[in-house]
């Protein structure tokens, strides 16, 4: 009967030392399958206006001047971070965002097969291909969530901004979101300091070669969204129709300067249903991407390879304990347990 266990145990040793050989050598060809997989569709959309290039953002550890990033490169870097965190089967879109319009650059493509040239393409986004100076954060923002849609049903959207208005606009005449909130879901990222910087202008080599001045600014703040009078107003004189309209020279007193304009920021976030969430590290973009929340379960190519090895390393755990099994240490173990 002993002889017999021996022999049992034995053909469960040898068995699995044969199947751990089988799986590691089926992983070396590294087998796929399509299986139905938690993956993420996102847009990624980038506000690329001057104010972006504020660098009121440092290096961990070295808070020097030499060492500050400025908002676009935080927002790049965190997109980079979430490309590398999303699971394959996932599809991104990339777009740009300045003056009222947001421009779709990148179709969805799938994450892992398109990983490269998606890196490339965030990493070259730069505040020179912007088509306007001005920046109107509700209409950008609106524009976007039109368009995710037609991009993907479960298309989710980020939007790195750092919510500054430039030229401050009427608040009488903002627009109104026409869609229901909530039906495209996603991050209204929010970048920059509450402290106000200078805005610099850079030149050719992205050096910077001086700072935006309160008369520059007011000089092109003059320009804006005109504000409709009644006849009767215009009749009395209320109104110069070759005037400009901005909103005048106490909002544009600080115009030059920027800074995160979180008050604005939330009030979109409620308006669209979209989370607001600050930015402070560049790894936070990879931990939004992948948050339960913006699942979306479809069939995808999946890598078998996790799973042969956690069934190989389950064989080599039953290998070695099948090895032991009759050592004087297991025996002693037993005794101790029958006392």
């Amino acid at each position: 009967m002993q002889a017999w266990r021996l022999n049992h145990a034995q053909v469960w040793r040898r068995g699995s030392l044969l199947l751990l050989c089988v799986l590691l050598t089926v992983a070396l060809f590294r087998p796929h399958l399509s299986l139905p997989n938690r993956v993420y569709d996102w847009y990624f959309v980038v506000d690329i206006t001057q104010s972006m290039n504020v660098q009121d953002y440092t290096m961990q550890g070295h808070a020097t001047a030499a060492n500050s990033l400025s908002r676009l490169h935080m927002a790049k870097q965190s997109i980079r971070q979430a490309l590398s965190a999303l699971p394959c089967g996932s599809r991104v879109a990339l777009g740009m965002f300045t003056e009222r319009n947001t421009v779709n650059v990148v179709r969805p493509v799938e994450v892992c097969s398109h990983f490269a040239a998606l890196d490339q393409t965030v990493a070259s986004m730069d505040w020179r291909m912007a088509w306007a100076a001005d920046s109107f954060i509700a209409h950008g923002l609106y524009n976007a969530l039109e368009q995710a849609p037609a991009l993907g049903k479960q298309m989710r959207v980020m939007f790195f901004t750092d919510g500054q208005q430039a030229p401050p606009a009427n608040p009488t005449y903002m627009p109104k979101f026409a869609g229901k909130p909530g039906q495209v879901q996603g991050y209204l990222v929010g970048l920059g300091k509450p402290t106000p910087s200078q805005i610099p202008k850079l030149d050719e080599r992205n050096a910077v070669a001086g700072y935006w001045e309160q008369e520059e600014v007011q000089r092109f703040g003059n320009f804006g969204m005109a504000e409709t009078l009644s006849v009767l107003a215009m009749e009395q004189g209320q109104h110069d129709r070759n005037g400009g309209h901005g909103p005048g020279n106490a909002l544009l007193s600080n115009a030059h300067l920027s800074a995160l304009d979180e008050s604005n920021l939330q009030r979109l976030s409620a308006e669209t249903g979209l989370h607001y969430v600050r930015l402070d590290q560049d790894q936070q973009g990879a931990d939004w991407a992948i948050t339960l929340g913006m699942t979306a379960w479809r069939w995808a190519d999946t890598d078998l390879r996790p799973w042969l090895a956690f069934l190989a390393s389950g064989l080599w755990l039953l290998f070695i304990l099948l090895t032991f099994a009759h050592g004087a240490w297991l025996t002693r173990l037993n005794r101790y347990w029958r006392r």
